[in-house]
């Protein structure tokens, strides 16, 4: 697993990203939020090292000891629910003893809650709705040493204190649109060792329910064709408004790499909102058949 020190040659900048820990265990649903976002910055020039904590369930001592051995200039956290408040704070805590200059980012559901956030956890940002634009720009700031305070407001999607401890909110960024939404590289997951995880040799979603199913030698892979929600529920987080379907071309240049990567034949579909637009739902599923493709 490359989760040794980091030294960026694009730019000379320390960057890891984290995730939380979401359930009892690890979720087998891939974290393609924080690999949307180390994708985005390595669009920058900017390489971050992965610490995936939902998977490897490390001890407070580990994750102390992995801080101060590498001394990151920017942590960004993956706080996908509000229940990762609790593993947050001590997080944020532990980064900080470690190196109290580094810039801790957090990103997710959690960050509706920033300024609890910014008084009780030490963070310094936090980043509203998909982030792939948002902490680009952001990032940006830190590497050109721009981070003045008219420049941070300048900076749609994030949160901070001021100099006078006043709670800034720079508003919403416009989200990527349906043909920007870039598709997960997963030898993100490959370069720390958990990929198995995430693809795997039986479709869980089927024998989970206790499906019963034709054995194969194909295996199992999570796809989300679409982003964003065709309702405004008033006890969802979410951030933006908008439904955004990928093109369907593109979502099955993706399958056809994960077929031809990983063996993949069976499809897990994670859509909030999976078929809201028919017409490209029906073109999708008509291909999905003709591929011989279980979903």
């Amino acid at each position: 697993m490359s989760w040794g020190p980091l030294h960026n040659p694009k730019n000379n900048m320390k960057v890891c990203l984290c995730t939380t820990p979401i359930r009892p265990e690890p979720t087998e649903f891939p974290p393609f939020g924080s690999m949307a976002i180390i994708q985005s910055l390595e669009s920058i020039g900017t390489e971050a090292v992965f610490y995936h904590l939902d998977y490897h369930r490390q001890s407070d001592e580990q994750i102390k000891k992995y801080f101060v051995n590498n001394q990151f200039d920017i942590v960004g956290i993956s706080a996908v629910v509000s229940t990762a408040y609790k593993f947050t704070k001590k997080l944020a805590s532990i980064i900080k003893n470690a190196k109290p200059e580094t810039i801790i980012i957090i990103g997710g559901g959690l960050a509706t809650s920033a300024k609890i956030l910014h008084e009780k956890c030490s963070i310094d940002y936090c980043v509203f709705g998909d982030g792939e634009k948002i902490i680009c720009n952001l990032v940006k700031l830190v590497l050109n040493r721009e981070l003045t305070e008219d420049n941070l407001i300048k900076c749609k999607g994030i949160s901070f204190y001021n100099s006078k401890k006043e709670f800034i909110f720079t508003g919403y960024d416009s989200p990527p649109s349906a043909d920007e939404i870039s598709f997960p590289d997963y030898s993100i997951l490959e370069k720390i060792g958990c990929l198995d995880h995430y693809i795997q040799p039986e479709p869980t979603w089927l024998t989970g329910f206790g499906i019963d199913h034709e054995k194969n030698d194909k295996k199992s892979a999570t796809v989300i064709v679409a982003k964003g929600c065709v309702a405004r529920c008033t006890f969802c987080h979410r951030f933006e408004k908008g439904y955004r379907v990928r093109p369907v071309t593109n979502t099955l240049d993706h399958i056809h790499d994960l077929m031809n990567k990983y063996n993949v034949g069976w499809l897990s579909i994670a859509d909030e909102n999976f078929g809201s637009n028919k017409t490209l739902t029906t073109e999708f599923v008509e291909s999905l058949g003709k591929m011989g493709l279980k979903w």
